[in-house]
């Protein structure tokens, strides 16, 4: 199975390793990020969500050099960034793992 590294490398079509340690930040801050959305009994991310943190990372490398911006227009192509990276994941990541604190059912006490 490859490396989340190299699917990142893949879906941007790099095919040196002249990115590599930049990749590396960007999949190591993802996966932080992604962690504090997770359950605390969680220290790392499990395995069925590596596709969220490889399309959050090309989403990441694809807009270095413009943090901060909600947009830009470069040489007549205009580009809208998300303010979350991970919104259009947060179903997929309660569906996973339902926040159980919603999901208790109170005691009552009548007199």
């Amino acid at each position: 199975m490859a490396s989340i590294l190299e699917n990142v490398k893949t879906l941007l079509s790099l095919k040196d390793n002249e990115q590599d340690k930049l990749l590396e930040v960007i999949i190591s801050n993802t996966q932080s990020r992604l962690l504090g959305l997770l359950p605390p009994e969680y220290t790392e991310v499990p395995t069925k969500l590596n596709y969220i943190v490889e399309d959050v990372a090309v989403k990441r490398y694809n807009r270095v050099g413009a943090e901060g911006m909600s947009a830009e227009s470069v040489d007549g192509r205009s580009s809208t960034y998300q303010a979350n990276d991970f919104d259009e994941y947060l179903d997929d990541i309660e569906r996973l793992f339902p926040d159980e604190s919603k999901n208790k059912k109170g005691l009552g006490v009548f007199y």
